[in-house]
């Protein structure tokens, strides 16, 4: 069967495709082939928007976080990992100014909040959460028992902040589904419900920024430290493309990796871009990452990086997010970023 079109959708976080869409790389790589690359934004479909949860949409990429992908393939959908990527983002618990909460020993007896969205299948914000007390507790610092998770139900789906529209390099999540995801839980602290809550990356920015809040407890998080803690950007594509077209995934590929060497040239114009892919004003980027993210746009299979996503496997598993096991070294396939790799080697300077 004929392929003429390739769909994708991305996270709002600072990778080689946010570069790559914004700079219509990938539109040109296939123009040529008559091949239309459409975001699932295009599409009024909520059913195809959902894919960006459920990777159900045929022939397409996904760049983004891991809980969706790990999750989807535990249900059965045909999808394979074929690069991470890892940058800095700030991790960590925040208090309100005024709490008496100034550092990781205050938190003991307080309430930490848990969100949980009841209509949402792939809830993985909880996920991030948990995995991020996870790590926390898990240092020795103080025990899960030292706190009390306090649920917080969100009736609002994630989906219900997505946008639509047909622009180049369109995006079904922009500022107003940033500043979305942690409403509940910020009004719980407000209200006094909860003492602290968890944030990461452009999450920890917008929440400093509008309530002022108070870093009490760090978790390293950062690819060169030993921590083991971390949030990798995965880019999964359709098994059924990757059988059928494996050198069209390769060329995908090979256009996100020209990403990291632009970055390096423009770094004003990456920052800028981060900026708006992450929804954050630009004088923020760096409350909630830090200043290498242009270096970061690279991809990978990197042995550090397959670790830190089996971690996550094993921690989606411990709480209970995943309907079943499955293979995960069958998960990750390596010939597409290889096979992109040669391809750049071949290719014309």
């Amino acid at each position: 069967m004929a392929i003429d079109t390739l769909w994708y959708t991305r996270c709002p976080a600072p990778t080689a495709a946010s570069i790559a869409i914004r700079q219509g790389w990938l539109a040109q790589e296939f123009a040529g082939d008559g091949i239309e690359v459409r975001s699932l934004a295009s599409s009024a479909d909520k059913e195809v928007q959902l894919s960006h949860y459920r990777h159900s949409q045929p022939n397409s990429f996904r760049f983004g976080g891991y809980v969706p992908p790990l999750i989807s393939r535990a249900r059965g959908a045909e999808l394979k990992v074929i690069g991470i990527s890892w940058h800095d983002r700030v991790h960590g618990f925040f208090a309100l100014p005024g709490s008496g909460i100034r550092e990781l020993a205050d938190l003991k007896g307080k309430r930490l909040a848990v969100p949980r969205r009841v209509h949402d299948d792939v809830d993985w914000w909880r996920a991030s959460v948990l995995g991020g007390i996870q790590a926390w507790t898990s240092s020795g610092a103080l025990s899960a028992g030292d706190v009390e998770l306090v649920e917080v139900l969100i009736e609002r789906e994630y989906i219900a902040d997505a946008r639509t529209g047909s622009q180049a390099g369109q995006s079904l999540w922009g500022a107003v589904s940033q500043f979305a995801v942690q409403r509940e839980e910020v009004a719980a602290l407000y209200r006094g419900e909860v003492d602290a809550i968890y944030a990461d990356g452009a999450l920890s920015a917008i929440l400093r920024a509008t309530t002022g809040a108070v870093l009490v407890a760090a978790l390293a998080g950062n690819e060169d430290d030993q921590s083991g803690f971390g949030t990798p950007c995965v880019l999964t594509v359709s098994n059924g493309l990757l059988k059928q077209r494996p050198d069209l995934v390769a060329r995908w590929v090979r256009r996100l990796l020209d990403a990291k060497a632009w970055a390096l040239d423009n770094l004003d114009a990456t920052h800028r871009l981060f900026a708006q892919e992450t929804g954050l004003p630009e004088d923020l980027l760096q409350l909630g990452y830090s200043s290498r993210l242009a270096s970061q746009t690279d991809l990978s299979l990197a042995p550090n990086r397959i670790a830190l996503l089996r971690s996550k496997y094993q921690h989606l598993l411990d709480i209970g997010a995943l309907a079943e096991t499955f293979d995960f070294d069958d998960f990750i396939d390596p010939q597409p970023l290889a096979q992109a790799l040669a391809l750049r080697e071949c290719r014309p300077s």
